[in-house]
Order: structure tokens, then sequence, then C-alpha cells
């Protein structure tokens, strides 16, 4: 068993190599050593192809049959025994275990070793470590997780079960393929565990097109490449046939000898495990098959190797691909440098570094070769031409040089000297040296960056190669100057009233001055140092300059236009323009400036006389209707004040001030008497709005809202008043108090009605006399005789019935009386006997 580590990210990207070309060299004489450059990933010093075995011995029997491998991203080897029913965990640091199952067949799930499986074949992880396994005997898949757990995954549908499962691959979503051997279709398996067929029609054939329609012949492998395709080993065809991830299959590569599991590398790089060829094959993304290792000794380098029978492929992303063979695990490096044909004898390629060395002792003629550097995201190719000679006459390199003008600094800042040579080869340029590097300085790239105007001598060499001799230095003068650049940003406008400020205009060159012209001196005058001086209202344009000298050239003028006019003059507007409302109330106007300044100031007037505190608002409860307001508002900010004219007018409608009242009167004046009904009246002034009364006897209220009040329970000495409340304009008091009324009740005597008197004029008894009336002095009093005539009628009960009627004595006899008493007494009748 062997170790293995990784250096993360140190292979992050592929490598980018390139070899200086051609190169002719002398026969028996040692060549320089030729080195690639690398701009791109590291390559590990590493052979490429070399197989070495990590686990298993021809002596010691540990697998049985190793069909199927697989690497965590810990480095952990998942090894699946197809013989053993066994799942083998090999560590990096070389502790091989038992991972899952037991020798004894069976379908069984559980921890580790306590589960069951029957020829476990292919092996895959998922991105949580996950380990699936394709159960072939049990024809189902298995899942363990990374801490052993075995359980049975999918498979167990009778409608979507799977026949013979072998190879498994994985996407990013999580989704499971199958290559279902039996059944002779591509199945799909998603992370929730349901089975849809994927590719094939279930036939066994060989045919391409859509997906559903396509067939296959012992389907043993499937991987995926990062575009999302679907590589499978078709071994009954002997092909490997590609599956698009829109569903169409096509043959991808051909010429295999039984092909079982197949994994892709992150270029795209297919490789193949061939079964009954012994061989590991690489299928390139353009469909080119090569041989990467097999059919040599044991553990050797690429084809030197010998496998047999392998099944199992895996790849670690960490250039290493590991296979499954018979009772073996080996590891292949797919690192290194690799050269597509033998070099001239005595020339030596390193595999490790891709250095070439040696001493050639053979002629060769011009030939190119292709040098590939590998690491493990992926790879670079590139080509070099080496011809062996008998004898090299070096040729002279002559180097032209023209004699500069003064050069002035382009745009990027980069010389072009210009020099040329006889030795055209591009693999040994012309380079250059600056003698002056605050002027010019040569970077790595080989340019010439000019710094600053001045002066540098500025050499050209070129080295000796296989073909050309060094060439003689060739120094040249090289002036160098800078075109100024004037920067002149435009002239905000201005009043007569703003004080002298600076132009503003800049130079690229600070070392010359700027000079300046004002075209217009009576609106502005400018200073040597730009400082602008306002005259007048009016426009004038000032013109920036700057004169050069050897090292610099004259600046191109430029000019701004400078608009001066007279301070604006601010307005003002008030609001509100009317108020209508009540004597007396306040009222405020605001003032709305425009072009006021920061600091302004405000005069109010009222009836054109000066009033308030110079604020922006007026306040005041002392108008009267037909005031008019305005104002004037008054810029302090400028060289002195300026004030806007008058403005718009606001005035003011008072209405007077409205006192509410209400008196009440009652029906009866004096005394009544109780249980008469009396009416109080209410009589308002001033109102506007329905008024709202409420009565009120002794303090309690009573009666409804209206403006009467009548009672017929009152008792002497209540006292009755009433509120009124009324809305409307300007009412000071809308709630108001009636005056009040004293009721004076008196309580009638009991009514006894006498039923015979003597009009005989004996003093006694002479009248029909009913004192208990006295007290009711709305009462009525009817007598009737016998016929229905009226004898005597009374209102008040004046006076008592003496017996008469129109001054005659009625004669002796029975009279019907009627007595209404007009209070709650009520009425009382009856008969009255008159005796003589």
């Amino acid at each position: 068993m062997c170790l293995f580590s990784y250096t993360p990210g140190l292979f992050a990207q592929a490598p980018v190599i390139k070899y200086t070309t051609p190169h002719k060299y002398k026969i028996n004489d040692p060549i320089p050593t030729l080195a690639p450059t690398n701009t791109g990933g590291a390559v590990p010093a590493t052979i490429y192809g070399q197989v070495n075995t990590i686990a298993g011995s021809p002596t010691i029997s540990i697998f049985i049959k190793v069909t199927g491998v697989a690497v965590d991203a810990a480095g952990n080897v998942f090894v699946a025994d197809w013989g053993d029913n066994t799942i083998f965990k090999l560590t990096p640091s070389g502790n091989l275990s038992k991972f899952a199952g037991h020798s004894f067949p069976g379908l069984a799930d559980g921890q580790g070793v306590s589960a069951a499986f029957n020829a476990p074949d292919a092996l895959v992880l998922d991105a949580a470590g996950n380990l699936y396994v394709s159960d072939q005997q049990n024809n189902v898949i298995r899942k363990i997780t990374p801490g052993g757990l075995v359980s049975t995954f999918a498979g167990t549908d009778s409608e979507a079960g799977v026949n013979n499962p072998r190879g498994l691959a994985i996407d990013n979503a999580g989704n499971l393929y199958v290559a279902d051997q039996g059944n002779n279709v591509i199945r799909k398996i998603t992370a929730a565990g349901v089975v849809t067929t994927y590719a094939g029609n279930g036939t066994v054939g060989a045919n391409n097109g859509p997906a559903a329609s396509a067939s296959f012949n012992t389907p043993t492998a499937v991987g995926l490449d990062a575009a999302g395709n679907l590589y499978v080993s078709d071994s009954g065809n002997s092909i490997i046939r590609k599956i698009s991830p829109a569903g169409v299959v096509s043959t991808f590569a051909t010429g295999f000898n039984f092909p079982r599991e197949l994994r892709v590398d992150g270029t795209g790089n297919v490789y193949v495990a061939e079964q009954y060829g012994n061989t590991i094959k690489k299928i390139s993304p353009n469909g080119t098959v090569t041989i990467i290792a097999g059919g040599g000794k044991k553990d050797a380098n690429g084809v030197a190797a010998i496998f047999n029978g392998p099944i199992g492929l895996a790849m670690d992303g960490k250039g290493n691909l590991f296979v499954g063979e018979s009772a073996f695990v080996r590891k292949i490096t797919l690192t290194g440098y690799t050269i597509d044909k033998p070099l001239p004898a005595g020339l030596v390629f390193d595999p490790k570094t891709g250095i070439i060395s040696g001493t050639p002792s053979v002629l060769s003629p011009p030939t190119v070769y292709t040098v590939t550097a590998w690491n493990a995201t992926g790879s670079s190719s590139t080509t070099l031409s080496i011809e062996v000679v008998q004898d090299i006459t070096l040729l002279p390199s002559v180097i032209t040089f023209p004699v500069p003008e003064v050069v002035n600094m382009s745009i990027d800042n980069i010389l072009h000297p210009g020099a040329t040579s006889t030795n055209t080869n591009t693999e040994t340029p012309i380079t250059y040296t600056s003698s002056n590097a605050n002027v010019a300085v040569v970077s790595a790239d080989g340019q010439i960056h000019a710094i600053a105007p001045g002066q540098t001598v500025i050499t050209a060499y070129q080295a000796a190669n296989d073909e050309y001799l060094a060439a003689v230095p060739v120094p040249r003068t090289f002036t160098i100057t800078q075109d100024q650049v004037i920067t002149f940003p435009a002239i905000a406008a201005k009043t007569t009233c703003d004080p002298d400020f600076l132009v503003g205009a800049t130079s690229s060159n600070s070392t010359i001055p700027l000079t300046y012209v004002s075209s217009n001196p009576a609106i502005a005058t400018v200073s040597a140092t730009g400082a602008i001086h306002i005259i007048a209202a009016g426009s004038t344009t000032i013109i920036a300059s700057q004169s050069g000298n050897d090292l610099y050239n004259a600046a191109t003028p430029k000019s701004q236009i400078l608009t001066v006019t007279a301070p604006v003059v601010p307005s003002v507007n008030i609001s509100p323009t009317f108020y209508a409302g009540c004597e007396g109330m306040e009222v405020t106007y605001t003032a709305n400036a425009m072009n006021e300044g920061i600091h302004p100031s405000y005069q109010w007037q009222v009836n054109g006389q000066n009033s308030g505190n110079h604020s922006d608002t007026y306040a005041s409860s002392s108008l009267h209707a037909g005031d008019i307001i305005t104002c004037v508002v008054t810029n302090n900010d400028g060289c002195e004040p300026v004030s806007s004219p008058v403005s718009n007018q606001a005035s003011l409608s008072a209405d007077p001030n409205v006192t509410l009242s209400v008196t009440i009167t009652s029906s009866f004046s004096g005394t009544i008497t109780a249980g008469t009904a009396v009416t109080f009246k209410a009589q308002p002034s001033n109102v506007q709005d329905n008024p709202v009364y409420q009565w009120y006897v002794n303090g309690q209220t009573v009666g409804s809202n209206s403006a009467t009040f009548t009672s017929n329970t009152l008792a002497d000495g209540d006292v009755v008043s009433c509120t009124m409340a009324s809305g409307g304009t300007c009412i000071i008091n809308p709630v108001v108090n009636s005056n009040v009324i004293t009721v004076a009740v008196t309580v009638p005597e009991k009514i006894i009605v006498p039923n015979t008197f003597t009009p005989n004029a004996d003093g006694y008894n002479d009248t029909w006399f009913i004192p208990g009336l006295l007290s009711y002095t709305n009462c009525t009093v009817n007598i009737y005789n016998r016929y229905g005539a009226i004898m005597y009628r009374s209102v008040g009960y004046q006076q008592p019935w003496d017996g008469t009627s129109n001054g005659k004595t009625v004669p002796a006899g029975a009279y019907y009386y009627v007595i209404d008493t007009k209070s709650s007494s009520g009425k009382l009748n009856g008969e009255v006997t008159v005796l003589r």
C-alpha cells in the first residue's frame, strides 16, 4: 500500500506552458537546459501515467474481485469487492478495513458489517459523503451514510425496478444515474428515490437519436461531464455513447474491448476501464482515443503497466485515477509532463519538469515536438522545433537604430524606438535599457515607459541564439517632450456684488505658470494669478494660456465665458389673500419670497403703515374689516440691500360679534290654583341656527327640546327656567340661561254644593253660595230649568245665584246645575231646589 497527500489550491488553474523555438543544436555539443515557462497553474513533479498498487497483493488475498472504487474529499478510498460482498475503506495513511457488509450474500440494511450485499458492483459518492452502491444480484441501489449506516435507496418498486444494475453517476442536484444492464436502459433516480427511464427503449441495439427511442446493448457504466453530458459504456456494442442534456443519444468513441467503468475530468477527457483489453484509455473532448496505462508490467509508467480485467474507476480531483481490477486497487498519476515523440538520441525529456537537456549524438532534421503539461485542473500543450546539425556557423546580429528626433510622449506614454536587427528570430528580441530612470524605464514586458520629459540614453541589445551571435549594443540619446494640457472648468454666472474669485484653470504641468486675459476689462479684470474682479454687468471671455520650453510644448489656450448680472431683485407674495371671520380674531399672514437671500428682512404694512417684526409671518388680533395688508422683502446678502416690489394685497372681512339671549314668559300671571296648566314660552334673540332648549323646574331638567313648556303639576314656589344653545357666526356665548319665573299656587277649598236655598229676603240662606268655588277663578257655573233654558251663568263665580233670571224671580222648584272647575277637580253637576 502507498500513502498520498494533496495541497489544496496549488493546482486550482490549468497550466499554460511555452518553450522558446526553434532550436538548432550541434551534434556532440551539450545543449543549454531548455525549460518551459508556465504562466498558469503549477504542475506537480510527478510522472504522467505512473501506475502504483495501493491495495491488494498477489501473495496475500485481500480482495476477491474489485468492481467499484470511489474517493471522498478526505482522500479515503472505498472499494466494492464483488466476490466478497463487502465494501472496504482505505484511509490516506494506508489503513484498510471493512466499511459495510460481510462475506455472505444477502439483502439486509443496518450498521456497517451487520448489513448484507449480494455482488456489490459500482460505487459513487454525493456531495454530502453518502456512498451509493449498485447491489447487482439484489437488483437494488443501496445507500451508505458517512457513519456506515446502510439502507436500500431504490429498486424495490416492481414497476420502476432495476435489473442487474452496474455503473453509477451523480449530478450536482443529487440525481443518480444507473446503467441498468439487464434492461438495456439508463435509469435516473431523484434524491427522493423516484426512478424513471432516462434513455433507452429496452431493446438490444445501437440506435442513436432521441433518448426514448435509442437502444443499448449491455450498458455497464455512466459518467457526467461539467456540461451535463452523460457518457455510457455500451459494452455489448464495444462503444462509448453520449447523451446530451437535451436527451439526444450519439456514438462518442469506438474500438473498445468490453468497456466498463468510465469517469470524466474537469476538461472533458473521458477515462475508460477496458475490461477485456486490460488497458485504461482516454478519450479527448474531440473523440481521440489513446491508451494512458496498460500493456506492460504490473506497476510501471503508462503503457508499460499491466492490468488484469480492470473494471472500477474513480477520480479524486487531485490528478489521480483509481482503478479496481481483480484483487487489486491501483492508482494512475495524471499529472506531470508528456512529449509526443522521442527526442534525438542523446537528448533527455524530464517528465516531472518538462526540461530538455543532454548532448545530441545523432543528426536530426527540424522536427516539431508537442509537449503537454498536466495538473489536477487541466492541461496545456505547446510545440517546439529541434534540429541537430553537423556544424553551426553563427551569423552576426547587426542592430540598426535610427537617430531619433525629439520624441513627444504618446497617449499611453510608451516609447517606440524602432530598432531593427539582421537577427529576426522572435525568441531573441531586441531589448532596451534606459540611462535615466527619472525620464524612462524598461518594464518586465520589455516596453519603454516614458516617466517625465527630459533626456535619457536608450541602448538596444540582442542576445545570441542557436544561429546568431550577440549584437553589439547601440545607444541613442532621446529627448522626450510632453504636451501641456489646460483644464478650464466653466465659470458660474456672477452678479455685480460677488467678491473676487479665482478663475479655477489648471494644467498638467505645474512648472510653467498660466497666464490670463479678459476680453472685456469693463466687465471684469483678471490678475496674473487668475483672480477675477467684477466691474459691471455684462459678459467677457477669460482666456488661459501656457507657454512652452525645451521639454514642454505650449498648451492650447482654453477659454470660458463669464456672465455678470445685476443683483436679482427679490419678490414676495403673501398668503392667504383674504380672511373672513369675526372682529377681534387673531389672523396670521405668511410671506413667500424668492431670491430673498440667506439673511432677508420683511416689512409688513397695514393700510400703508409699517407694522410687524420683520419676520416672514405677521399675526394680529386688532385688524378690522377692510384693512389692507402688504409686505416688502429685502435681500441683505449682497454689497447693498435690494428690496422687492410691494407684494400682493391681503384683506380682512370681519363680522360683528353676536350675543345670544333668551327670555321666558308664563301664560298666567299672579297666583294660580293647584292643578292649573301653565305654559311657559322661550323668546330667543340673535339666534342664527336652530336653537336647542332645556327647561328646568327647581334646577331639575324637564320638558323636551321645545320653545314651550307646559305643566299642571307646579307647586307654590316652584322656579321655572330655561337654557338655550345655538351655533352660528361670531357667537360669543353659544349657551345662555333665561330669566326665572317663580310660580304662586293656592290650594282651593273643598267644593260643597248646597242642594236647596230660600231666596225670601229673610236674610238667611237667601243665595246659592258655594265658598269652595272662590279658589277656581276660571271656573264656569251654569243653571238650567227643567226645559233646559239657562237661568244663571257665571264665569269665575263672581256672584252667588240669588234665585232670579234676567232680573225676575224664578218659581220655586228643582233646577239643574253644571259646574266646570277648569282644573283637575273636573266638572260637578246635580240639582238645586229653590224654596219660597
